[in-house]
């Protein structure tokens, strides 16, 4: 069963309505009935609202991959608009191009984890006891910081939407050091595995919550994309552990019907997803075992994904912890280390990474994360942090890539009412 078929309704209807295009200001008009969560499981459903607004977020419009390997042509998605991406046309008077350049369900996705955080605070304990306390606390944090961190991977400077400095300009590094302090406290909070109602243990909930191998990899991703790379390969090697290592989980969205037509019930489904045959010949050569993630037709020129569980869309897969503590070795000065590390993540592949030099290194790890993390919507982001965005995306150059080229546009209504700017790439693009 999907989980989403267990979302009571209300939490559907109180927590995640929105308009088409939204502006952090619309963020004030949502309000619940006063004494409304007196209840765990009401309390539970302000949580679950936050997923719903983070899937709408990154679901809607093939948005994950249209700012991740949508946007190189390494995946091909089958709407009218894909062209428009690959091509970097990202200011382009077309409706679907307009929707992904709008920031709205992220900011949902942050009021309704602000609302949990003060719900939790205020309820005693007989509401909540300590295990969902935490649980609760624990995951309105982490979704918070995943919120703001991909706010700042795809538009640089962002407002905040905290009661503290609301509408403040925030620059990339602000946000993405805030998110890693809301991660952080997520951290000390959330268990490995979750429990239903019945108190056992459910891998089947845990895969679509936050649990801390989720939140320790996006912690390790934010540290690394602030260039604390020494946090980040302490706080690795401190959490994960031979003790540890059988309870390593997945985390990703829960798919399926949505009431909003925008929302793909499928994202990865092969008649509209694939990537194109010359470029999955590139990526993985003959010889190399992942080959085998695809189902490739030479007729149609494709190769399309093969999904073990269509219930769910991966974005913090376990598989990536090796490819974390490489980076997080090689930046901190450990290369053997971090070679040791990417040998044991980069299982199939037909390179000898055992001879990989501190000059050969990166290009190695951000192939192999390419390969290994594709379809989560990653790439971009991947080639911004190793300053690699002219190389595979050859119409921006240097300067351009200096100039903001890699972010997307601020739409239209990001930019009413308030001091944000168009950045100078985008500017002299309309």
């Amino acid at each position: 069963m999907k989980f989403w078929k267990f979302i009571p309704i209300v939490a559907l209807t109180l927590l995640s309505s929105c308009k088409d295009s939204l502006t952090i200001d619309d963020l004030e008009n949502r309000t619940v009935a006063s004494g409304y969560y007196n209840s765990s499981q009401r309390v539970e459903q302000a949580v679950i609202g936050g997923y719903v607004n983070l899937r709408r977020a990154l679901l809607a419009n093939y948005a994950w991959v249209m700012y991740g390997e949508a946007r190189t042509g390494d995946l091909n998605v089958a709407v009218n608009y894909q062209q428009s991406v690959v091509n970097q046309q990202l200011t382009f008077d077309q409706r679907n191009v307009k929707q992904l350049t709008d920031w709205g369900y992220f900011y949902d996705v942050i009021k309704d984890a602000n609302d949990v955080l003060d719900i939790v605070n205020k309820a005693d304990a007989s509401v909540l006891d300590t295990y969902h306390r935490n649980l609760f606390k624990g995951e309105a944090l982490a979704l918070k910081s995943m919120a703001y961190f991909y706010l700042a991977r795809i538009w640089g400077e962002v407002p905040s939407a905290e009661k503290n400095n609301f509408g403040l300009r925030l620059t990339i590094q602000e946000s993405v050091t805030q998110a890693a302090v809301w991660a952080t406290e997520a951290q000390g909070l959330l268990p490995w595995r979750l429990i239903n109602d019945d108190g056992i243990e459910s891998i089947a909930l845990t895969v679509v919550r936050f649990n801390k191998t989720a939140i320790s990899s996006l912690l390790a991703q934010e540290e690394l994309w602030l260039g604390k790379s020494q946090n980040a390969y302490d706080m690795l090697n401190k959490t994960f552990t031979v003790t540890t290592i059988d309870s390593l989980s997945n985390f990703g969205l829960s798919v399926g019907v949505d009431r909003r037509t925008e929302i793909p019930k499928l994202p990865l489904d092969e008649s509209v997803v694939s990537m194109p045959l010359d470029r999955f010949n590139e990526i993985y050569p003959e010889g190399d075992a992942r080959r085998q993630m695809f189902n490739v037709s030479t007729s149609d020129k494709k190769a399309t994904l093969i999904i073990q569980d269509e219930d769910m869309l991966q974005l913090l897969p376990a598989r990536e912890l090796n490819l974390l503590f490489a980076e997080a070795a090689w930046r901190s000065g450990h290369l053997e280390e971090g070679k040791t590390y990417l040998v044991k993540a980069a299982v199939g592949a037909k390179e000898d990474y055992t001879a990989l030099t501190e000059a050969t290194f990166p290009d190695a790890l951000l192939q192999e994360r390419r390969r290994m993390l594709v379809g989560g919507g990653q790439r971009v982001f991947d080639l911004i942090r190793f300053g690699k965005v002219s190389t595979y995306i050859p119409v921006f150059t240097e300067s351009d890539v200096q100039k903001g080229a890699a972010y997307w546009p601020l739409s239209a209504n990001s930019l009413k009412n308030n001091s944000l700017s168009q950045n100078s790439y985008w500017l002299s693009k309309n």
